[in-house]
């Protein structure tokens, strides 16, 4: 991980997706905002910089319907 790039509620928002099941279950971001006490910009601006800073252990996608995330 890019330490220098990525935020402290990155590398929360990171831990919660990888221990979370948001490859067989959908995201829900809304739902993730209230577990982690943010608002729900906080977290598209953190699964942005993920997208872009975790290449190889960040991936999201679209499946049956919903958003799917999985993280190594």
């Amino acid at each position: 991980m890019a330490d220098e790039c990525v935020t402290e509620f990155d590398k929360r928002l990171f831990e919660f997706i990888k221990q979370g099941n948001f490859e067989a279950n959908p995201w829900s971001t809304p739902k993730a905002a209230e577990k982690l006490g943010v608002k729900e910009k906080d977290i598209y601006e953190s699964l942005c910089r993920l997208q872009k800073l975790m290449k190889g252990k960040f991936y999201m996608y679209y499946k049956n319907g919903a958003i799917r995330i999985q993280s190594e």
